[in-house]
């Protein structure tokens, strides 16, 4: 039988929540001797030894009949489930009725009660017999063995010092459960060691990494770790740091990292080793990349030369500040020492090539059979990826330029009421097929206005999110689109509906439901549609050669795409009738601002393989490799969203959105890819003209109306940039018709080229022949004027 100790009366199964002579409340503190605590430890920071006041809780047992253990160990769980005991106290005398040391054990053998005091209550002459006769309780898990007595100071007393050891546990082991969680929650590599070096504690870090865990059990230091930091751990140094070697359990070859370590010692022995590594990488989830960006992890030159190496690493290491980077060369320049020649010229290269400021940017291979056999695709690919004021430039294949801002006089309102047909079409505004020149059509090349008031201040509510009325949205959405070029054949402010529609979809799937608050799809959505605002028609490189006041203005560097995010703002905020944002506070304005303009600049088509290799490596888990090394895969790519918990990768997905809807033409149904590939075309066409009109570099040669075969720019374009976009996108938000469409659309440009059609009056007939042989339903009109 137990009771609680906690009633005037005395009577059992109470807890100590009244008044009583031995229930001790946070009043009583005072009769608690400070001094008798323990001290704290040397390696437990004083301000983490704390325990909050609360009663004392008592557990008395006391067999008054015959009784076994293991009735009393059930009631002790009974009670463990509403509120664990501080002290204890165990009659030891009769052990034919009670097996206190068996009860003893089974009670410190369960969780979280390494706190708990365990007191045997013992008969005097069983305490007297022998020096040693405590022996056996305090190896059965018992704190004190108390003799019995009648008298009550005595058993005051006792309790008294019970409850300051316990106190006194519960601080020092809440300390040490608060260190362990951090270190569990530390990124990098943690392990405690005792002093035979035996791996006690490791955290989750270390673990993944390595495959050890501390349920295995103490095992030998040596066995996971080696090198110069278990040399110096050996020589009991107070503090160091140095490489170390850490040998996988599942793999052959060991992994050097940089390690910091510590010996702590409560005495002058040392009772601890602690090691704590970096990892600039995750060792458990080896994310691959897709083969598109291993075909586009291309030579990239050093920027240092051999000479300078050691000097420039020696001043990097003296510098207070440390980026990931300086970790790798490092590491990568200690692995030098002591190998074999060739591995150290291999390290080398791979040095220099770490040491360039766009590691993500490839360049185009010098191979001359690539060229011969895709001529078209290696130019468009060069000229997409490239900037500058250079011969070859970049160009943007959707969004990514503009110019000057257009005068508003000739602005005109947008009627908020809409005719039966257009009502009728916006109504499927969130179909992957809706029809977007239908919509130019009846709008009269104002698509934008209509489509934006239907999703932002219909279906997303993006009044409601930035407190502002839906005449101000219509405002907004008339001067941005009023700011597009409607001469321009592909950017425009039908592109610009394009790409909202896009948008729109994307945010309608459920994974990004329930990630994107909805501050964050208003701010995409206005991204969307304002992301090519005031588009010339010509690239970015084109107003670099021609020495553009924009060019001059954004010195070469992601000039469209910074004229497109700030004209937005400065047309925005100049005129209150169409200040969405004029009632939101300080931070949040602030927060959809750098929304808005960091996923505008993310459809600068210069940092595509960028975003999208920062994407697969963060989401996606595949074995790495090249065609190069010999260890490229066609796997499946598997999808891993546990770093959605971190808001850096959240930018990557939002990133990752616009660009895809900002190029989804490919991946849509026929009829609307057809028709887009021939306005983008058109316009490279005049850019073409223009640049040879006034002698300028011509940016992308392939692009002559002459020349050019329309269907083998696309089938390169959906080679070297659609296809391995669309299908990490398209399983991340589970879309599996965006891959199923642009591989359609890829066959059909094949069979064209195939049949011979190559110019722009060839692809028009072909698109009139498919009209003709897919004839529209009912609630579709022809596609476009030609």
């Amino acid at each position: 039988m137990h009771q609680r100790l906690g009633s005037s009366s005395g009577s059992p199964g109470t807890r100590a929540g009244r008044r009583s002579s031995l229930a001790l409340t946070p009043e009583d503190e005072p009769l608690v001797d400070v001094a008798n605590r323990s001290p704290p430890p040397s390696n437990i920071p004083s301000a983490l030894l704390y325990s909050p006041p609360e009663p004392l809780e008592l557990l008395c047992v006391f067999p008054e009949r015959a009784s076994r253990a293991r009735e009393a160990l059930d009631s002790f769980r009974r009670d463990m489930d509403t509120r664990l005991p501080h002290v204890v106290l165990i009659d030891a005398r009769q052990p034919q009725s009670l097996d206190a040391i068996l009860l003893a054990r089974a009670i410190k053998g369960m969780k979280n009660t390494q706190h708990i005091i365990i007191v045997a209550i013992v008969k005097k002459s069983a305490y007297l017999k022998d020096d040693f006769a405590v022996l056996p309780y305090l190896e059965a898990g018992f704190s004190r063995v108390m003799v019995e007595t009648l008298g009550a100071t005595a058993w005051c007393a006792e309790i008294l010092q019970a409850r300051a050891a316990a106190a006194s546990a519960r601080a020092q082991i809440g300390a040490v459960a608060a260190l362990a969680a951090a270190t569990d929650r530390c990124r990098d590599l943690v392990a405690v060691t005792d002093d035979q070096q035996r791996v006690l504690l490791t955290n989750k870090s270390w673990s993944r990494m390595l495959g050890w865990r501390s349920d295995d059990g103490p095992r030998p230091l040596t066995d996971t770790v080696g090198g110069e930091a278990l040399r110096l751990a050996s020589t009991g140094a107070r503090d160091w740091e140095a490489p170390v070697m850490l040998r996988r359990r599942a793999a052959p070859d060991p992994i050097l990292l940089p390690c910091r370590g510590a010996s702590v010692a409560l005495a002058r022995s040392t009772s601890h080793i602690v090691f704590v590594c970096e990892s600039s990488t995750d060792g458990e989830r080896a994310r691959g990349s897709l083969h598109s960006i291993r075909r586009g992890s291309l030579d990239v030159r050093s920027v240092a030369s051999d000479g300078l190496r050691r000097t420039s690493l020696a001043k990097l290491q003296g510098l207070p500040l440390e980026a990931p980077i300086t970790k790798v060369i490092s590491l990568l320049s200690t692995a030098t020492e002591g190998a074999p020649p060739s591995t150290v010229a291999c390290i080398e290269r791979a040095v220099d090539m770490l040491r360039t400021s766009e590691l993500y940017s490839p360049q185009m291979k010098e191979d001359p059979k690539l060229r011969a056999e895709d001529p078209i695709a290696t130019d468009l690919i060069g000229a997409l990826l490239s900037q500058g004021p250079t011969n070859v430039l970049s160009s943007r294949r959707s969004s990514n330029d503009s110019t000057v801002v257009r005068s508003q006089t000739n602005r005109t309102n947008i009627k908020h009421k809409t005719s039966g047909q257009l009502r009728e079409l916006l109504d499927t505004a969130l179909s992957w097929e809706f029809e977007i020149f239908r919509l130019e059509d009846l709008t009269r090349g104002r698509p934008l206005a209509h489509l934006g008031l239907a999703l932002m201040g219909g279906r997303f509510d993006v009044c409601s999110t930035l407190e502002c009325d839906e005449r101000t949205l219509l405002h907004w959405l008339t001067v941005i689109e009023t700011n597009y070029h409607a001469v321009n054949t592909y950017h425009n402010s039908t592109h610009a509906a394009d790409v909202l529609q896009a948008v729109a979809y994307f945010l309608e799937k459920d994974r990004l439901k329930t990630l994107l608050e909805p501050l964050e799809a208003a701010a995409a959505l206005i991204a969307a549609a304002a992301h090519d605002i005031d588009h010339p028609g010509t690239s970015s490189a084109f107003l670099c050669n021609s020495r553009h006041p924009l060019a001059i203005l954004y010195n070469d560097v992601c000039v469209l795409e910074s004229h497109h995010s700030a004209l937005t703002f400065k047309l925005t905020l100049n005129d209150e009738r169409v200040n969405i944002f004029k009632n939101l506070d300080r931070e949040t304005y602030k927060t959809v601002r750098h929304n808005v303009v960091d996923m505008i600049l993310a459809t600068e088509m210069t940092k595509h393989f960028e975003h999208l290799a920062k994407f697969v490596n963060v989401f996606y888990a595949k074995a790495g490799g090249s065609k190069e090394d010999g260890m490229q895969t066609d796997e499946p790519l598997s999808l891993d969203t546990t770093a959605l918990s971190q808001p850096e990768n959240v930018i990557l997905v939002k990133r990752m959105m616009i660009k895809c809807a900002d190029v989804s033409n490919a991946s849509r149904p026929q009829k609307f890819a057809f028709e887009w590939a021939r306005r983008i075309a058109e316009e490279y066409f005049l850019q073409t003209d223009e640049e040879k009109a006034r002698e300028l570099p011509v940016v992308m040669p392939m692009f002559d109306r002459a020349t050019c075969s329309v269907p083998r720019s696309q089938i390169g374009f959906i080679d070297y940039i659609i296809i391995d976009m669309m299908e990490a996108w398209a399983a991340f938000i589970d879309m599996p018709e965006l891959v199923n469409h642009a591989r359609n659309n890829h066959t059909r440009w094949r069979e064209l080229d195939e049949a011979g059609v190559s110019s722009m009056a060839d692809v028009k007939r072909a698109m009139r022949q498919q009209a003709i042989q897919s004839p529209p339903t009912s609630t579709s009109q022809p596609t476009a004027e030609e």
